[in-house]
């Protein structure tokens, strides 16, 4: 058969972004015939039951390929159409993706895929783009990390890197990275491109030896059927088949055509057995499908990690291949699902609530349909607008408003004791500084009040005990520091002075960071008024600041109700 040198204007701009050499050599494809596949795949283990071809063609390598115990044939090619298979009357089903290798491998890393066998003649000599497949630099595999390492190495330390890589070793190392432990399977390629990266002394790619056991040499190309041909600097070619095993570790046994390698010489596990792992590869393919189907403009099933109902409320959807990906952090995706259910508006209206809607709808880089972004900011910009004072507000009643503040400016020295040393002897110290800006806190705490009261039937008193919530402010001793060791502050907790001095009242459930990490109760260290005294308060704008119109609005309200009273 004859060598696809041209390309498939439908796939154009495609392999002219893959190969930086795909101009001058077209697809680079040669067909592997049908009965020499047979042969080759003679080699591999008696049950396959699933097989992956990555450069798949016809699909006539993954046909003459398949056993009676084959139940999955996966193949993937960048180019859409298909050559007729010849010499086969009834092809098996092929689940069949169209995508660019160097696009896909990325993905299937994505979701950690791994096939038990490969079937592999990928284009010769396609120069790919190194960036494209850096995943390879992260492979469980060692070798193929060394590999992939050890080329850029080598070509900086020669002057010659151009950030490429031969498309044959660039799929045996993703075959390799993508195998299971046990799996295993061949690639054909030109024999010298294999001699030169892989076996000759100080070989780019040496370090991938180790996992070949087989390298069979075939005289000539069968797949063009040509014998006896000239190469390079009028060199015979030969057409190379590398046999390569994942948990095979001990390199190759050289064989020539058409004595085919003997598997005893395939070190380490054998694929021997079918397991729920091959329902697993059959699942996975599936969703790689779907979503290149969706990198190709098809439809998703939602168009949304997050929309607005209906009703005006936060609906959150990951799709399967979100929900696997490792690229998704699941921090955040648990974040994104606790949205759900819930209406923008109370989500605003405690701080701690608002930064986590606002950091997953903003900044976390899900797709967030605008309609929702807008009810966000419009609930955020109505809960300020209603939670602005009617008038100018003194200091103390504006601390109230610190849930708003990350520091705060201290404007006189304040003297204590370190949470630390309350259990010690230790004299008071200079504990916040005049002049500095330090980090702050606030949070809801449960706060307990004990007493007792007459009971007039019995004439006895009867023990109480109340609960509520109360505002408590922590101010940490570090200054304003993102390079400060958090863990290591002490915090300082401000509350009411009442409760400071009440010995019936507990304060509980904080979470505040002790050195002693004892967080059942918490030490209130300095009242409110302190705070006050010794910290600057920011300012709190006031309706007439914050909705002016509003307020001219309500003033002539008031002005016109005055009016009426006054006229009865």
């Amino acid at each position: 058969m004859e060598q696809k040198s041209n390309i498939n204007p439908q796939i154009l701009q495609q392999m002219l972004d893959s190969a930086t050499n795909a101009a001058e050599k077209g697809q680079s494809q040669f067909f592997t015939p049908f009965e020499l596949g047979q042969q080759l795949a003679s080699a591999l283990p008696k049950k396959r039951p699933a097989i992956v071809d990555l450069n798949c063609g016809g699909t006539a390598l993954l046909q003459a390929s398949a056993t009676s115990s084959t139940e999955f044939l996966f193949g993937l090619d960048i180019d859409p159409i298909r050559p007729k298979v010849e010499g086969v009357e009834k092809l098996r089903s092929v689940n069949r993706i169209t995508y660019d290798l160097t696009r896909f491998y990325p993905l299937a890393r994505e979701i950690d895929f791994h096939a038990p066998l490969f079937v592999l003649n990928p284009p010769w000599r396609l120069w790919w783009h190194r960036d494209r497949l850096q995943d390879l630099a992260q492979s469980e595999v060692t070798a193929v990390r060394d590999a992939f390492a050890q080329q850029e190495e080598a070509a900086h330390r020669k002057g010659t890197a151009d950030g490429t890589i031969d498309s044959s070793v660039a799929t045996l190392m993703i075959a390799l990275d993508l195998c299971t432990y046990e799996g295993e399977g061949f690639v054909v390629g030109n024999n010298a491109t294999w001699e030169r990266l892989i076996f000759a002394p100080g070989a780019p790619h040496a370090a991938l030896a180790k996992h070949i056991w087989g390298h069979l040499v075939i005289p000539g190309n069968p797949m063009t059927g040509i014998d006896d041909c000239l190469w390079e600097k009028e060199q015979q070619f030969h057409t190379g088949v590398l046999y390569f095993a994942r948990s095979h570790t001990q390199g190759p046994t050289r064989y020539q055509w058409p004595q085919l390698p003997d598997r005893l010489m395939r070190m380490g596990s054998e694929l021997c057995r079918y397991s729920s792992s091959i329902v697993e590869v059959d699942a996975d393919w599936d969703l790689l499908k779907t979503k290149v189907r969706e990198l190709n403009g098809g439809a998703a099933l939602h168009p949304f990690n997050l929309w607005l109902s209906p009703t005006g409320r936060i609906r959150t959807w990951l799709s399967t291949f979100e929900e696997r990906s490792v690229k998704v952090d699941k921090k955040e995706a648990e974040r994104l699902h606790k949205l759900s259910g819930k209406t923008p508006m109370e989500l605003v209206l405690q701080r701690n609530q608002r930064d986590e809607l606002l950091q997953v709808v903003e900044r976390s880089g899900w797709k967030v349909e605008p309609a929702l972004l807008d009810a966000v900011r419009k609930s955020v910009a109505d809960y300020h607008s209603a939670r602005a004072p009617l008038y100018p507000l003194p200091d103390i009643q504006r601390l109230g408003y610190l849930d708003e503040e990350d520091s705060i400016v201290c404007k006189l020295d304040l003297v204590g004791i370190p949470p630390s040393k309350k259990d010690e002897t230790a004299p008071p110290r200079r504990i916040f500084q005049a002049g500095q800006r330090y980090s702050i806190r606030t949070q809801t705490v449960q706060v307990t009040r004990t007493g007792s009261k007459f009971n007039s039937f019995t004439g006895g008193m009867d023990d109480l005990e109340f609960s509520g919530q109360e505002l408590a402010i922590f101010i940490s001793d570090g200054l304003n520091d993102p390079t400060n060791d958090k863990q290591k502050l002490d915090e300082y907790c401000f509350m009411d002075q009442k409760i400071l001095h009440d010995k019936n009242t507990k304060v509980s459930n904080t979470g505040k960071r002790q050195r002693d990490n004892n967080n059942e109760r918490v030490q209130i260290d300095f009242t409110l008024q302190q705070l006050a005294d010794h910290f600057e308060i920011p300012t709190v704008p006031d309706v007439a600041s914050t909705n002016p119109e509003g307020y001219k609005q309500n003033l002539n309200f008031l002005t016109e109700l005055e009016t009426l009273t006054e006229s009865f």
